[in-house]
């Protein structure tokens, strides 16, 4: 009897449509998320509001990155010198490169990168926490909250597993975001010492797992262990963040396994496929052509492709001018009736302002007149 439930328990395991039950994974909350179309493959309590500690780290350097120059010089103030936990070991009035802290930030998580690289560019912790909310809100992270650039824990600073994961896909679409991410070892010089900072990343799954490019590691005792990472593979770049894991570097490679087993990209719609026409007002013409960005491709099961569908929906009251490549409207991807993906449009034609013609000859001959007319009824008086 214990051989027949074993065989049974095993071929549910293999042939669930979730392919990974929840109480295999270590992770109370997890998800697996494609990044091109943001189809979400695997999803366990993602959508529950949860503390991330220094996997935070994602949205500071994306937002410092988009806000300032990364060549611009920060100084090292007493609050950065100061702040407790992880550390790359900023000396007191030390200056560096916003790009040398941000491998400080990303490799080693260092607390005191994160407060200098805020202060460098926003003035002060508080106001660049502003800024990280609406880059959270631009990306569409609306479950939330971001009140420091490190992690440290605040009932007030929390995400969810979904927006991690959001905000990791928008985040490795920048090169340079990319390129930090992926680097296993950075030597940044170290002042009043005779050898430069080795910084090794701590993330291991870029050693342990074929096709891994990132991303982040964290941990406080407050939120336990929470990890994202990102894979490139199969033609596919997945997202995969878990949060309050206990055995996360397994629960990360037992989910890509299973996802890569379970879905292929399958590609809708070619780079530059006109999808539909839009109105527009007070332009040199009245529509414009709509067309895809870049090749739409979705992750999906053998059995799936016949249930595709790809609802164009252009901007409201769209209005001249407008430059070929502006965004317009976006490509939604339908599955059995459920969004699973979501792709931009753009314009494929530039259309400038309607020109307004003035008659000035017609004008000025008016006025003529009117002096000529007033000039003869002077002379009856």
């Amino acid at each position: 009897m214990k051989r027949i439930y074993c065989f049974v328990l095993c071929a549910f395991f293999v042939f669930s449509a979730h392919f990974i039950p929840c109480s295999a994974l270590s992770a109370h909350s997890a998800i697996v998320l494609d990044s091109a179309s943001g189809r979400i493959l695997y999803s366990h309590n993602a959508q529950q509001q949860m503390g991330m500690a220094s996997t935070t780290k994602i949205i500071t350097a994306i937002t410092a990155l988009e806000n300032c120059d990364i060549n611009s010089v920060a100084t090292v103030s007493k609050n950065a010198y100061g702040v407790e936990g992880s550390s790359m070991y900023l000396g007191l009035g030390e200056k560096l490169t916003l790009e040398q802290l941000l491998y400080g930030l990303m490799l080693v998580s260092g607390n005191d990168a994160a407060t200098a690289v805020a202060e460098h560019v926003s003035g002060s912790v508080e106001k660049f926490a502003e800024l990280m909310n609406q880059t959270a809100l631009k990306i569409g992270a609306t479950n939330s909250s971001f009140t420091n650039p490190h992690g440290l824990s605040d009932e007030q600073h929390y995400t969810t597993a979904h927006d991690l994961a959001k905000i990791t896909a928008y985040a490795m679409k920048n090169p340079k975001f990319r390129e930090i991410v992926s680097t296993r070892t950075k030597n940044i010089p170290w002042k009043d010492h005779d050898y430069d900072r080795h910084l090794v990343n701590h993330n291991k799954l870029l050693s342990m797992y074929d096709g891994c490019i990132g991303v982040k590691t964290g941990f406080t005792k407050a939120t336990g262990r929470c990890l994202v990472s990102a894979v490139e593979r199969n033609g596919m770049t997945l997202i995969c963040v878990t949060l309050r894991a206990s055995d996360d570097w397994n629960d990360h490679m037992s989910l890509y396994d299973s996802t890569f087993k379970e879905y292929a990209p399958h590609k809708i719609k070619a780079s530059g496929e006109v999808l539909t026409t839009a109105e527009v007002s007070n332009g040199s013409a009245t529509q414009v052509e709509l067309v895809t960005e870049r090749d739409m491709i979705v992750p999906i099961q053998s059995n799936e492709e016949a249930q595709i569908k790809v609802k164009a929906v252009p901007f409201e009251n769209l209005q001249a001018p407008i430059k070929k490549g502006d965004h317009l409207g976006y490509a939604i991807i339908e599955l059995k009736g459920k969004k699973c993906g979501e792709y931009p449009l753009v314009a494929n034609q530039s259309i400038e302002l309607k020109k307004v013609f003035k008659n000035s000859a017609s004008g000025t001959f008016s006025a003529q007149l009117k002096k000529v007319f007033f000039a003869w009824i002077t002379c009856f008086y």
